[in-house]
């Protein structure tokens, strides 16, 4: 491989915050001479940046080291990344001798030098190392939403929950840091950026050594303020992962105040009884959480809320479960996620009696997610016959316009994350990345359905002519899970 031909491809696994890392690997690929190719069978390095959250993600990750391993071609290299490679990075070693390389997630940034060791016929594997803060590096905007990965690791106990094992104690950015990093990002046309960590409402805490702090401040409010003084062209600021016992007064308010700032709060509860909050190691007043959240839409009365549960905890009743729905009632979440639990090997949550049969889950999930799907659509109808901000992120498929004519454009409110939440179809002309008005017609369960307000019907004749961006693959999968597969839907 020469300097001029050398391709690589990367398959990001897991969530958004390891998307951030394999972003930043392609990045720093690209300033050492690689090229990157949108197909693996055409790139001299494949790497596959892995999950490893719990098991059914570790074994689809081996899943597609294997497939890429087995359909390799002559002298094209395959390297594992991401947390499986930090947390089973001796067992990738020794069990598939036929991987080329391993790095680990505090060492991601390194990878142009290990492909370095691998082009001169090392094997380096590359894991363990002292935790670091992730390293500034140049971010190139792929879409419309861009991530930004605000802290690593994480200081929580959660009984169920693996990641501090293998991600060590949470390590924040410096703001000025993340600041430049959104600039670039918006720069390179990003009109909505998403902060992530493991524990966002903790960033900064480590940085101004302010273990009490969250009781009369909050370093992410000041962060907020940063990134919207820094950058005031961003349109859309969203903030996911907010922990229940630290979103407190300062930070509601700024959320409140600052217009870049998207009025939804992702707060995930993962349950609502205090008996199975104690066992997950997890705040169990649960009466707090619901007057911070009556707080919130009373400083944000547009605020969309949106938490997730886990049904099927060890030691779980019908009465404990019987509290989350009952708290669904009294909350009404815009967007609830349904989860079972899982029996994740290493934590303390694997050892407790009492565990629940996958049955028992699988029902109470069904029953979660159709106990929230009436709510959901409830808060959703509210928005029929007004106007919303949409920001456009293609065009569907197959389906007509206005009169037979052309696709419907598809995108997202302020309301719906992108992935997880809902969309809103609507006839009009815009191109992707645009964030235009909306009148909403109708409403389903989780979507919306419009007509742009700032066009005329004779213009929509041309939308096929004019609308050029297609679905995205997550959304083209979504459609289908909608119509065929309503279980899996993590709402």
């Amino acid at each position: 491989m020469t300097a001029t031909t050398r391709t690589f491809f990367i398959e990001n696994l897991g969530c958004p915050k390891n998307a951030v890392e394999g972003e930043g690997m392609a990045e720093r690929l690209r300033q050492t001479g690689y090229t990157a190719t949108d197909d693996a069978a055409d790139a001299d390095v494949v790497i596959v940046n892995t999950c490893s959250f719990i098991q059914p993600a570790q074994e689809e990750s081996i899943d597609r080291i294997f497939h890429y391993l087995n359909t390799r071609r002559t002298g094209q290299k395959v390297v594992a990344a991401g947390c499986l490679a930090e947390r089973f990075g001796d067992a990738l070693e020794n069990d598939i001798p036929e991987l080329d390389g391993i790095l680990g997630t505090r060492q991601w940034f390194e990878i142009d030098r290990l492909l370095a060791e691998v082009e001169r016929g090392v094997r380096p594997c590359w894991h363990g190392a002292e935790p670091v803060t992730d390293p500034m590096f140049i971010r190139q905007a792929s879409g419309p939403t861009a991530y930004v990965k605000i802290a690593e690791g994480c200081n929580m106990t959660c009984s169920f929950c693996a990641i501090p094992s293998f991600k060590g104690l949470q390590r924040s950015k410096a703001v000025d840091d993340i600041v430049a990093e959104v600039r670039q990002l918006v720069d390179g046309g990003a009109k909505e950026v998403i902060l992530v960590s493991q524990n966002t409402t903790a960033y900064g805490l480590d940085l101004a050594r302010e273990p009490g702090s969250m009781r009369s401040g909050s370093p992410l409010a000041r962060l907020l303020e940063a990134i919207c003084a820094g950058v005031p062209d961003l349109p859309w600021l969203r903030v996911h992962y907010c922990y229940p016992g630290w979103v407190n007064e300062v930070l509601l308010q700024t959320m409140a105040r600052l217009d870049q700032v998207v009025k939804y709060l992702d707060m995930p509860l993962q349950h609502a009884d205090p008996e199975i909050l104690r066992t997950m190691n997890r705040p169990r007043d649960i009466r707090h959480v619901a007057e911070v959240l009556n707080r919130a839409r009373e400083l944000m009365p547009d605020l969309a809320l949106r938490t997730t549960f886990i049904v099927g905890f060890p030691g779980e009743t019908d009465a404990h479960f019987a509290s989350v729905l009952a708290f669904m009632d009294e909350v009404r979440f815009d967007h609830v996620g349904i989860f079972t639990y899982f029996a994740e090997d290493g934590t303390p949550a694997a050892t407790l009696g009492g565990q629940v049969t996958d049955k028992v889950k699988r029902r109470r999930q069904r029953e979660a997610m159709a106990h929230q799907q009436g709510i959901s659509a409830t808060r959703t109808a509210r928005l029929v016959g007004h106007t919303v901000d949409v920001l456009v992120e293609g065009t569907t498929e197959g389906e007509a316009g206005i009169g037979g004519t052309g696709a419907r454009l598809i995108g997202r409110t302020y309301r719906d994350a992108p992935e997880v939440d809902g969309f809103t179809v609507f006839d009009g002309i815009a191109t992707r990345g645009e964030i235009v008005p909306v009148i909403i017609s109708r409403s389903g369960p989780y979507d919306l359905f419009g007509t742009q307000a700032n066009v005329t019907l004779p213009a929509l004749a041309s939308i096929a002519d004019t609308a050029t961006t297609n679905i995205s693959p997550v959304i083209a999968k979504r459609r289908i899970g909608l119509k065929s597969l309503p279980m899996l839907q993590p709402r």
